[in-house]
């Protein structure tokens, strides 16, 4: 009696197991799906690569168009920079070897400071670019 008792909780605990891997599975896989539907699709939006560095950012002149959907992908190889656009309310540490995905607003034309926020060596005030929406 004792011992079928046992089987039978642990073949509970077993199942329990198994509906709840099932449950994470089905949590998992809604959230892949969702991801691939989002509104914002990649094929609509342009990605810009920009690379930061002792003591310059790459490019220093960022164009784009008004109403565009952009994706600055932000990266260094050297030290922490950091990329400050302050009218865009922008401020993004820069880790080396690991890019930062920034969305930009671009619903208003004009011309956007960019600098780097963070004191990375001599030539840190050189650190500078632009962002042009036209």
């Amino acid at each position: 009696m004792l011992l079928r008792t046992l089987r039978e909780l642990s073949l509970s605990a077993y199942e329990m197991s198994r509906k709840t891997l099932s449950i994470v599975a089905i949590l998992l896989a809604a959230c892949l799906v969702n991801s691939c539907t989002s509104k914002r699709s990649s094929h609509n939006t342009r990605i810009l690569p920009v690379s930061m560095r002792k003591f310059a950012i790459e490019p220093d002149v960022i164009q784009v168009k008004q109403g565009e959907d952009v994706l600055l992908v932000v990266s260094t190889k050297d030290v922490k920079h950091g990329f400050e656009v302050d009218d865009m309310g922008i401020n993004e540490p820069i880790q080396p070897g690991k890019s930062a995905s920034i969305h930009l607003d671009t619903s208003k034309k004009g011309e956007f400071n960019v600098a780097c926020s963070i004191i990375c060596g001599p030539g840190h005030n050189e650190m500078t670019a632009k962002i042009v929406v036209r």
